[in-house]
């Protein structure tokens, strides 16, 4: 691969990783708590949030170009998944990031995307009834809201864990 395809996938994987890492840290930090202290109003604010705003897209989008270039991009360091570069400090510490990164994109798109485009399509079905919710609606954005809690944090975990060995694995072999 030249160098000019290099610093394009570089700029793409640093750029999309940047707004996934900081999307996911902003939300868990930041909406959720939001949402929570909105009561009645969370419903709606999360129709808001996912449908208007399209935040399941936009973080499929961004995790996405994320893999994909950092796919590319270990590929080329690799040398074509050469087990001898991956025994390196930097290719050990590349690995775990990208492990780390699959494990959260998997985790984003099976668990985190259908549970909250679930949210939102409850919260349209409670704002187009007029009512509070019912106590079946409540139950279930209870169950949602706990389960996105628990997966979010997963997430930035994972999220963090990659970053961290991703702005690190160049350095690994000079610990050594």
């Amino acid at each position: 691969m030249n160098i000019y395809s290099v610093i394009i996938l570089r700029t793409i994987h640093i750029f999309s990783s940047v707004l996934w890492v900081g999307s996911a840290i902003s939300y868990l930090f930041f909406v959720e708590p939001t949402v929570k202290s909105l009561g009645p109003g969370a419903p709606k604010f999360m129709k808001n949030f996912i449908e208007k705003h399209r935040y399941s897209q936009y973080m499929s989008i961004v995790s996405f170009l994320t893999i994909l270039t950092g796919v590319l991009l270990f590929w080329n360091s690799s040398g074509g998944l050469q087990i001898s570069w991956i025994k390196t400090g930097p290719g050990i510490g590349f690995t775990i990031g990208s492990l780390a990164s699959l494990l959260v994109f998997l985790l984003g798109m099976l668990m985190i995307r259908p549970r909250a485009e679930r949210m939102g399509a409850l919260g349209k079905e409670i704002e187009e009834s007029g009512n509070p919710p019912n106590p079946s609606q409540m139950t279930e954005m209870q169950k949602l809201d706990k389960e996105l809690s628990t997966l979010g944090r997963a997430d930035v975990i994972l999220l963090v864990i990659a970053l961290l060995t991703m702005v690190t694995a160049r350095y690994w072999g000079l610990l050594t």
